[in-house]
C-alpha cells in the first residue's frame, strides 16, 4: 500500500495565444505547485480497478483521470494486477487548481512503484499527457515551470533559492467552472498572439515578490469574470483584507492574493470577509 500527496498549483501567468486546428488553445502558462493538497491511498488487488472518493462531486468511474490512469498504464504494461484507490479531496474540484490533474499524476508515479514496472520520466510523461495537459507539471520535481501547447511543453524552473517561493491566500466560492466553458467564452479565433518576454526560466528562477505586480496575468479572468460576479468579489475581499496582488487561477473560479510572508497571509485571512459557501486556505509554493 502506497499514500502519496497530490498538491494543487495556481496559474501566476496564462496567456492563451490562439485556438489551434485540433480543438485546443496554445498557451503560455507560469505553473506553481502550492501545498495544498489531496491524499492518494493506493493497495494493490488481484484484478479490478476501483476508486473510492470521500467528495461527491467527484465521479469513480472511467470519467475519473485517476481511474484512467490506472486503466491506461494497466492496458498499456499488461499488468496482471489491479488496484484500490482512495482519494482524500482537500483541493476544490474543477476549481482553476490542477485538483484532477495532479492525482493523475501522483496515482501513474504510485502504480509505477505498487506494480514495479520500473517505467523512466519519458514513459510516464507521454502516458500522463495522453491524458491531460496539464498533468505533465505534476510530473515534473519542481515547483514552478513554463507552460507551453496546450501546456504540456514545459521548461522547469530547478533549483528556486530558499526565498524563491511565495505565500499566497485562496478563496473558493464553492461552484466549479469547467476549463472548457471558459475557453469556449473568450471566443477567440485561429489567430496567433506574440510570446510574452515576461516569461523565461532565467527570470522567474529569482522572481522577488516585488516583481510579481509586473508578472501576473490571466485571459481567461474577464471572460470568467463576466459570467461570475463571484470573480470581481473574492478579488475585492482579498484587497479589503491587505493584500495589494489579486488573480484568478487558471479557467476558475479560485482566486488568489499574495502575501510577502506567512504572517501576513494569515493575518489577512483572519480579516477575510467571507460568503456563504466561500473557503479560504493559506498555501506556499512547494
Amino acid at each position: 500500500m502506497i499514500t502519496l500527496k497530490s498538491p494543487a498549483k495556481i496559474n501566476l501567468y496564462l496567456r492563451v495565444l490562439r485556438k489551434r486546428p485540433d480543438g485546443y488553445h496554445e498557451i503560455e502558462t507560469v505553473f506553481e505547485r502550492i501545498d495544498l493538497c489531496d491524499e492518494l491511498t493506493l493497495k494493490s488487488t488481484p484484478k479490478d480497478i476501483v476508486v473510492k472518493c470521500d467528495d461527491p462531486q467527484v465521479p469513480c468511474d472511467r470519467r475519473n483521470l485517476v481511474y484512467k490512469a490506472a486503466e491506461m498504464i494497466q492496458e498499456r504494461y499488461a499488468v496482471p494486477a489491479g488496484v484500490e484507490i482512495t482519494l482524500k479531496k482537500n483541493i476544490p474540484v474543477a476549481a482553476g487548481l490542477g485538483g484532477a490533474s495532479s492525482d493523475c499524476a501522483y496515482t501513474l508515479r504510485g502504480l509505477n512503484e505498487l506494480w514495479g514496472l520500473k517505467l523512466d520520466k519519458k514513459q510516464v510523461f507521454e502516458i500522463g499527457s495522453a491524458i491531460g495537459a496539464d498533468v505533465a507539471f505534476f510530473l515534473l520535481d519542481c515547483g514552478r515551470a513554463i507552460g507551453r501547447g496546450k501546456g504540456e511543453i514545459l521548461e522547469p524552473c530547478v533549483n528556486l533559492p530558499k526565498n524563491g517561493g511565495f505565500w499566497y491566500l485562496l478563496i473558493n466560492p464553492g461552484f466549479p467552472v469547467l476549463a472548457k466553458d471558459a475557453y469556449e467564452d473568450l471566443n477567440l479565433g485561429l489567430t496567433s498572439a506574440p510570446s510574452d518576454s515576461r516569461i523565461n526560466p532565467v527570470r522567474l528562477k529569482g522572481l522577488r515578490f516585488e516583481d510579481l505586480e509586473g508578472l501576473l496575468f490571466n485571459s481567461l479572468e474577464v471572460p470568467v469574470e463576466r459570467k461570475f460576479s463571484a470573480i470581481s468579489e473574492m478579488k475585492s475581499a482579498i484587497k479589503k483584507a491587505g493584500l495589494k496582488l489579486s488573480m484568478m487561477s487558471g479557467s476558475g473560479p479560485t482566486v488568489f492574493g499574495v502575501a510577502s510572508s506567512k504572517e501576513e497571509a494569515l493575518e489577512a485571512k483572519s480579516r477575510l470577509l467571507l460568503r456563504e459557501g466561500w473557503q479560504a486556505f493559506v498555501a506556499h509554493t512547494l
